[in-house]
């Protein structure tokens, strides 16, 4: 059977369990675009986990004051957990797994991971361990209903990071659009022992094709989910 239909995000975008998303953006006002993604689940049980840079959290949690009655207690209970992001690759690990077996211990409903892209810089983060976990991550969702939303602000997330964020999603949001079949995508079997020249090979191509304009690879991207209608229902 296929996945079943977690929940739609603003302006209809529909997200299923155990899908790994990049969201493509630009501006810190859209960071908080989905918060209630969050509320939403808050509101059905769902084991909620935000990462991202410190200050980020005061504007996340009044965007869910607004929307959770019960935040403190959500907070309190540990179904909300906010963090800023370990130093090294092995406690992100451990995190990421922990939430996880916690949620299948409390029989949480689903799990909504949602994570915003530019916290290894002030956490001082190694970059290349970030884009391995993020690879890891597209099986660690198989293993409980979930959905990861990753989000990365283009006007704060280095270019030359780009194709690698591309690549470790299997499904993108660009321009508003879905992408559910992500044509760059490299599973982690296959995206880990390669070299940085051969992950972003493919993506290098297309973007010489589009003048190495980072707008014009962008909208070729949402071009692309808008040519496969049927990727955007469930």
């Amino acid at each position: 059977m296929p996945p079943a239909l977690l929940t739609h995000l603003v302006g209809g975008i529909p997200l299923l369990q155990h899908e790994h998303v990049a969201v493509l953006y630009r501006g810190q006002a859209e960071a908080y675009r989905h918060a209630g993604f969050l509320a939403e689940g808050l509101g059905r049980g769902d084991l909620c986990y935000y990462l991202a840079p410190r200050s980020y959290h005061g504007e996340m949690l009044a965007r869910l004051r607004g929307q959770v009655p019960a935040l403190e207690g959500c907070l309190c209970s540990g179904l909300l957990s906010i963090e800023e992001g370990p130093h090294d690759f092995s406690t992100l690990r451990k995190t990421c797994q922990r939430i996880f077996l916690e949620a299948e211990r409390e029989r949480a409903p689903a799990v909504r991971w949602l994570e915003e892209g530019i916290w290894p810089q002030p956490a001082g983060f190694p970059m290349p361990n970030f884009f391995e976990f993020h690879a890891l991550l597209n099986y660690q969702v198989k293993h409980y209903p979930s959905v990861a939303l990753c989000q990365y602000d283009l006007n704060q997330f280095e270019a030359r990071h780009l194709f690698s964020a591309i690549a470790v999603h299997r499904h993108l949001i660009v321009q508003g659009t879905l992408v559910r079949d992500n044509p760059f995508y490299i599973p982690a079997e296959k995206f880990i022992p390669l070299s940085p020249e051969e992950r972003e090979r493919d993506l290098l191509q297309l973007f010489r094709e589009v003048g190495f304009e980072v707008e014009r690879l962008l909208a070729a991207l949402a071009g692309y989910g808008r040519l496969r209608p049927e990727s955007g229902n469930p």
